[in-house]
Formats: C-alpha cells, structure tokens, sequence
C-alpha cells in the first residue's frame, strides 16, 4: 500500500508543480531559485521516497 500511496503523492506533486509554474511561465512571477520548493508537499513527498515517512 505504501507503493500506491507514494505513486498518489507524486501524481500530485506533478499537476501542483505544474499549476505553479504556470504564472512564472506568463512572465507573472519569477521562478525561484530552488524549484523544489514549487511543489507544496516536498517534504512529505521526500520522506515518502526515502522511506521515513510511514516510521
């Protein structure tokens, strides 16, 4: 379950990513100078993978 739980949290991890660099995108805003922190669960995300996170 673990598996299908990541794979979830990185579907959306990829569409809000998406969604946030839209604006940079259009000139709106300036891209920061850590992309990572675009995506707003990074750090849940990054204990998933490294398996911290269901401990």
């Amino acid at each position: 379950m673990d598996f299908f739980t990541l794979y979830a949290a990185l579907r959306h991890a990829i569409v809000m990513l998406r969604i946030a660099h839209r604006p940079a995108f259009f000139g709106e805003v300036d891209l920061p100078a850590d992309p990572d922190t675009l995506i707003l669960h990074h750090g849940s995300l990054r204990a998933m993978a490294q398996g911290s996170y269901w401990d």
